[in-house]
């Protein structure tokens, strides 16, 4: 029986299995300062900020021990892309728990296991986190009761936004510092560099002249709301946006990864499926309006001063089924909640009201990303490797 199989059968026998791999590797192997392990969504990608910081790292400081914990899915989707330095670990497996145990510093965005506590003065634990303006409650905010403890130890939080550290002391019960400098993954966004631009749309196979909608959903807890189809028609909305801008417009859709999906049958000859797509920052930049209901992916989005919808048709039956931190048809965000609404933002829309909104938003949230975010968690990380 592997150790996944055990801990879906006896959870609880799985727990003290994982806490005596963790004691003994420290007491055998002891903590290797070169070393670096990355998680990123409970290892289901190689992206997000763990793999900006995981790739600037190495060119900092090469000579960085850096692993990776990953699902053997992922190990399989990415077999032959990752770099030659990475060596990786299957996620959940004892190796990836001796990893973890004699690790320098972990790097994660996502939540790690209780019996992984890190060593305290001896590691060093910075979380990332993947939405620092988020709509939906997370963590103890949603009435979790054990999940986070690991995150109330991390030495250090990275944060975008004043709203971001209120949330993280209240859904991670955190009291410890912040890395301010912005999240590393919307340094793309922030500098919005037309070959980064032209790059992302050439390996998508984008026309010149093709504008790109980014339709990415977010997930639902309750299986009776998971929307078979879009809650839009997306016909429609490429339709309304093309009489609009006198342009060719395509859509983007990215699921959510715990998402079921859609059905896109109807408009499958002008959809691009990006859910598997590595990095969600790369989509954003590649887009030149984002739409969606409660991702807060538009929220990252919002730093480009480019259009940003949310179609909220079922408020009231989502929030029924999850928690909110507040009513979004109270913020600045541009919301509709049936068709003709949502195509009357779109005909209404100029380059000044996006940028108008965006700034309204990020007032609203308190942003300071700087474009430099990546840097700055390196060389926190380059301290601790290299102190006695």
């Amino acid at each position: 029986m592997g150790e996944t199989d055990l801990a879906l059968k006896y959870p609880a026998l799985a727990k003290l299995y994982r806490g005596a791999v963790v004691r003994g590797s420290r007491t055998l192997k002891g903590i290797d300062k070169n070393k670096v392990v990355f998680c990123c969504l409970q290892g289901r990608f190689y992206g997000d900020s763990p793999r900006l910081i995981s790739e600037r790292l190495h060119a900092l400081r090469p000579q960085t021990d850096i692993v990776w914990v990953l699902e053997g899915e992922a190990m399989k989707r990415l077999k032959g892309r990752l770099p030659d330095y990475v060596r990786t670990v299957r996620y959940r497996s004892r190796d990836s728990f001796v990893e973890q145990a004699t690790a320098r510093v972990w790097v994660d965005n996502f939540t790690k296991q209780n019996s992984l506590r890190p060593a305290k003065g001896r590691q060093f634990y910075i979380q990332t986190w993947h939405g620092d303006r988020a709509i939906k409650r997370i963590g103890y905010d949603m009435g979790t009761s054990d999940e986070y403890r690991v995150e109330e130890l991390c030495d250090r939080v990275v944060t975008a936004s004043t709203f971001g550290e209120n949330m993280y002391r209240t859904a991670f019960r955190y009291n410890g510092e912040y890395i301010r400098a912005g999240s590393p993954r919307n340094d793309i966004l922030v500098k919005s560099d037309p070959g980064d631009i032209r790059r992302v749309r050439e390996g998508l196979n984008v026309p010149e002249g093709v504008r790109l909608l980014l339709y990415a959903p977010t997930y639902r807890e309750n299986e009776r709301v998971i929307p078979k189809r879009a809650q839009m028609d997306l016909a429609r909305t490429l339709l309304c946006l093309e009489e609009t801008t006198g342009a060719p417009w395509r859509c983007l859709y990215r699921a959510h990864y715990l998402s079921k999906g859609i059905d896109l049958e109807s408009v499958k000859d002008r959809i691009i499926d990006v859910t598997r797509y590595e990095e969600m920052s790369e989509l954003l930049l590649a887009a030149d309006m984002v739409l969606t209901d409660y991702s807060s992916c538009a929220l990252d989005y919002i730093v480009r001063d480019m259009p940003a919808l949310f179609f909220i048709a079922d408020w009231d039956e989502y929030v029924s089924t999850r928690r909110v931190y507040f009513d979004i048809r109270e913020t600045p965000m541009l919301t509709a909640a049936n068709q003709d609404a949502l195509e009357a933002l779109i005909r209404d829309m100029t380059p000044e009201r996006a940028r108008e909104n965006c700034a309204a938003i990020r007032d609203y949230f308190g942003y300071y990303e700087t474009g430099r975010a990546t840097e700055a968690v390196c060389e926190h990380i380059i301290r601790r490797l290299e102190q006695p």
